[in-house]
């Protein structure tokens, strides 16, 4: 009989029904480990080969549960074993995966948390910062646009530093979406909010209304951006899920994100 992690997670009913994007969070903690380690089956063997190559014990539990939580959550959106996903790449790089290609997914990690977005017929883009550390250093006009850095300068210095994560992570956001990644001249693009207080993505002065943004935090220490382009996917909310075989337990779990949304700045 196959184990909770063997079989395909059931599918919680959300806001925008099947074409919904949806948004998975584990938590990477070595009181974990021994859960972990028994779902490394679940990995084919070229990623399985990858985390052995790595000799730092807390990057490879964090690349495992990257891998498993991509694995678990297109199987929670597409009735499919998870062990039985296959992955290519695309232009730039980016994955997709063989079984599923009307679906789209983004992966993002850091300091103790993974999320991955699954979202239907369009491209998908997800970052997670970790929320007051220093970027003092990248306040350049390389990462800002000219006017997002003298908006950025003239906020009260404790204000800063999350005004620049809500740019950074938009920016990542959409830079893994396109396609493009860190090819992406960030300093060339802007965010500016729109009539309803959403970000609006703006590309040599003029708005991008293709595209849609979610900017949000996770919690206390953790904070996000979502990017999507797709005809399917309007203003529609965003529940933030967890899955039976990765342990989440962060306030976020639950969450309705909507474009609306923003964390304080």
């Amino acid at each position: 009989m196959a184990s909770p992690a063997d079989r395909p997670a059931l599918e919680p009913r959300t806001p925008g029904g099947d074409a919904a994007p949806r948004l998975f969070l584990a938590e990477v903690d070595a009181a974990h480990d021994a859960l972990y380690e028994a779902q490394r089956g679940l990995l084919g063997d070229d990623e399985r080969a990858r985390l052995d190559r790595l000799r730092i014990d807390a990057v490879r539990r964090e690349g495992l549960v990257a891998r498993l939580l991509v694995r678990h959550a297109l199987s929670a959106c597409r009735p499919r074993p998870p062990q039985d996903w296959r992955y290519a790449r695309g232009a730039y790089g980016r994955p997709r995966a063989l079984a599923a290609p009307g679906l789209a997914f983004s992966l993002s990690h850091c300091a103790g948390l993974v999320g991955c977005l699954v979202a239907p017929g369009g491209r998908a883009g997800l970052d997670l910062e970790v929320r007051g550390r220093e970027t003092s250093e990248l306040w350049t006009t390389y990462t800002l646009a000219a006017d997002e850095l003298a908006a950025l300068l003239a906020l009260a210095p404790e204000r800063r530093g999350d005004a620049f994560l809500r740019s950074w992570t938009l920016k990542e956001a959409y830079a893994k979406a396109s396609g493009r990644g860190l090819r992406l001249p960030f300093g060339r693009i802007a965010f500016a909010p729109g009539a309803d207080g959403a970000p609006r993505l703006q590309r040599n002065g003029a708005a991008s209304p293709a595209w849609r943004f979610w900017s949000f935090g996770v919690d206390s220490g953790h904070v996000g951006a979502i990017a999507l382009r797709s005809r399917r996917v309007g203003d529609e909310a965003i529940v933030v899920e967890t899955l039976p075989a990765l342990p989440y337990r962060g306030a976020a779990a639950g969450r309705v994100l909507r474009p609306t949304d923003t964390f304080e700045v």
